[in-house]
């Protein structure tokens, strides 16, 4: 890849990775505006790293472009962010790296173990994916992630509890997108022949 084509990738992949965001209600304003120029000297000098808060939540989402993802620099960055600098709070915030390459399934395992163990949440973005947005496309219908309360009032809803939802991986990618969490419920709202529009719900493992 030339050095203009990788400048667009990463302009069009800042594009999407705030328009993402800007759809869960992230506070992006401060990151909005900017050209391909300005991508390209943020890229020369490592300063393509942004911190953005949530709007209404005290919750905030870091992401970090990355060449690649592999267990040692991502134990480093996660020591940094969340530990070492507590930039971050695992409780509550998410680690976006935007990477050249797809994780293998040793970096998924490590992804995993973090949330399990640690209870950190990453999401790893191959930046094709990032180079137009997936919400948009014509073959994803509208989704989002439920509140806790409105989970809790849609197994009371049904009478069910989280088992007998259908899965959504945490992997796929419109999980990756709305940062979905395991043991998050999100909503699809698909057309149906028997009513105009038909809530489908998913839960994240």
């Amino acid at each position: 890849m030339s050095s203009s084509q990788q400048i667009l990738s990463l302009y069009k992949s800042r594009v999407t990775i705030i328009e993402l965001l800007r759809t869960l209600q992230y506070n992006v304003q401060d990151y909005e505006s900017f050209s391909i120029n300005e991508v390209d000297a943020m890229s020369k000098h490592a300063q393509l790293d942004m911190l953005i808060e949530h709007a209404s939540e005290k919750k905030k989402v870091y992401i970090k472009y990355v060449s690649c993802v592999r267990q040692g620099n991502l134990d480093n960055i996660v020591d940094d962010l969340f530990i070492s600098e507590t930039v971050l709070d695992k409780r509550t915030d998410t680690l976006i790296l935007i990477s050249d390459d797809e994780p293998n399934d040793m970096i998924r395992s490590k992804v995993e173990y973090l949330f399990n163990h640690d209870g950190i949440f990453v999401v790893i973005h191959n930046i094709k994916r990032l180079q137009f947005n997936l919400l948009k496309h014509k073959d994803v219908p509208p989704v989002r992630v439920l509140t806790e309360e409105e989970q809790t009032e849609l197994m009371k809803k049904y009478r069910i509890d989280a088992s007998q939802l259908p899965s959504i991986s945490r992997f796929d990618p419109v999980s990756l997108a709305i940062c979905l969490r395991p043991g998050q419920v999100c909503v699809f709202k698909r057309n149906s022949v028997v009513a105009l529009e038909t809530d489908f719900y998913r839960i994240c493992e």
